[in-house]
């Protein structure tokens, strides 16, 4: 990564942290008039993604001049579809800015209720002693902004009822939950990450056409991976999750940390945690082989382009140590720690799959589809943490046995790093 893409990713970090911290401080004083200001910024950046993603690569595109000069310049073919894609990314991220767009989402985003909780209270009880302690304190205080409603009550589950049945739905996924949250239409951090999620889907998407597909993605890790790239390439992972949650604004650092799920490791789950990456390889291996059994071997390798080129830019077993410890911890706390409460468990998962752009159009988006599902499960059955430890296992332990790897391209399946 040259410096002056360094320099555009910090401020582009710095600028979206900025929106995320104002959505924080909207959420907490309601009545501030931020929460307009924030709207209106996410609309400029609709516009903006239109202009630099759609208009400026058509006429790039179609520009003899400028298409002869700069090597760069898409295809006109990619420059429309470009176009399109930024079109329909804006339109989703608009949709989610409009109170309509908002009622339907919280429509399809609920919060899970635990069995015997509203649906279940017995008359007579009111509202409020559902909210109290039997010593009389409060269980939620107000101070703690835990959920970001003032009207809807959930309980908070106790250590004790960790494990309680929770009502089916599609946010609550496999396994329960363990954080009973779900897509609040007034809350404006919960529309800031959900339109943050269609922005990092969509460019995703938009800079797979532009850059020429697989092909494309491979030829940006022909240079090699270093520490500096893998670094930066964490650090909004890491950052905006962490000033989403609302640090130092509606949460002070224990409850940030609990609101993410990184609790210790026990021995249970850092038992699942290598239980699962086994698992997880296993599957890999064996879809893989069908895969390779079904296509030709060409169309084998124009699939695999992506992934190859990202193994072969490990070169050392330092780089690939810092890079499943870097994907791991920043994409499960992006992911599974601050998103997946919000959106649910199976959004959560499919983004997770559509945002890695080596696998794209390809039958490796459905392994690491399946991939997603079972981080997802062990952070709502165990912590973030715990899914933390099952990811970086499984990105470490192929690309360490990918290095003593002779015969090239042999074991190119375990180059599947999430």
């Amino acid at each position: 990564m040259s410096v002056e893409d360094a320099i555009l990713t910090i401020l582009l970090v710095a600028a979206f942290s900025g929106i995320v911290v104002a959505a924080n401080i909207a959420d907490r004083d309601k009545r501030s008039g931020v929460r307009g200001v924030v709207f209106a910024v996410l609309m400029l950046i609709n516009v903006m993604i239109i202009a630099l993603y759609g208009v400026m690569q058509v006429v790039y595109a179609f520009t003899p001049i400028a298409a002869g000069d700069d090597l760069t310049a898409p295809g006109k073919t990619e420059a429309v579809v470009g176009l399109a894609m930024s079109v329909i990314v804006a339109g989703l991220a608009g949709a989610v800015l409009h109170p309509r767009g908002r009622e339907i989402l919280a429509g399809l985003l609920p919060a899970p209720r635990p069995a015997g909780s509203l649906a279940a209270r017995p008359q007579g009880l009111s509202t409020a002693a559902l909210n109290t302690h039997l010593d009389g304190t409060p269980l939620f205080p107000q101070m703690l902004n835990y959920y970001t409603t003032d009207d809807i009550v959930v309980p908070r589950p106790s250590p004790v009822a960790s494990s309680a049945r929770v009502a089916p739905g599609w946010f609550a996924g496999p396994g329960g939950s363990a954080a009973l949250r779900g897509f609040d239409k007034d809350s404006t951090v919960h529309v800031v990450a959900l339109v943050a999620c269609i922005y990092l889907v969509g460019v995703q998407f938009i800079n797979f056409a532009l850059g020429g597909g697989l092909e494309g993605v491979a030829e940006s890790f022909e240079g090699g991976l270093t520490a500096w790239d893998l670094l930066l390439n964490a650090f909004p992972l890491l950052v905006i999750p962490v000033l989403g949650v609302g640090l130092g604004i509606r949460r002070t650092l224990p409850q940030a940390l609990e609101r993410l799920g990184l609790k210790r490791l026990d021995l249970e789950s850092t038992a699942v945690a290598f239980g699962a990456t086994i698992a997880l390889l296993i599957f890999v291996a064996a879809v893989s082989m069908v895969w390779m059994g079904v296509v030709s071997e060409e169309t084998y390798e124009e699939q695999t382009e992506a992934s190859e080129a990202l193994a072969e830019s490990v070169s050392s077993l330092g780089i690939a140590f810092l890079l499943a410890a870097t994907a791991a911890i920043a994409e499960e706390i992006a992911f599974r720690g601050a998103l997946q409460p919000v959106i649910g468990f199976w959004p959560t998962a499919i983004a997770f799959a559509l945002t890695h752009a080596q696998y794209t159009l390809t039958p490796a988006t459905l392994i690491i589809l399946v991939v997603a599902i079972a981080f997802g499960w062990i952070r709502n059955r165990y912590s973030t943490t715990a899914a933390i430890l099952t990811h970086f296992l499984y990105n470490f332990i192929p690309l360490a046995l990918s290095l003593s790897v002779v015969e090239e391209g042999s074991l190119w399946w375990l180059h599947l790093a999430g």
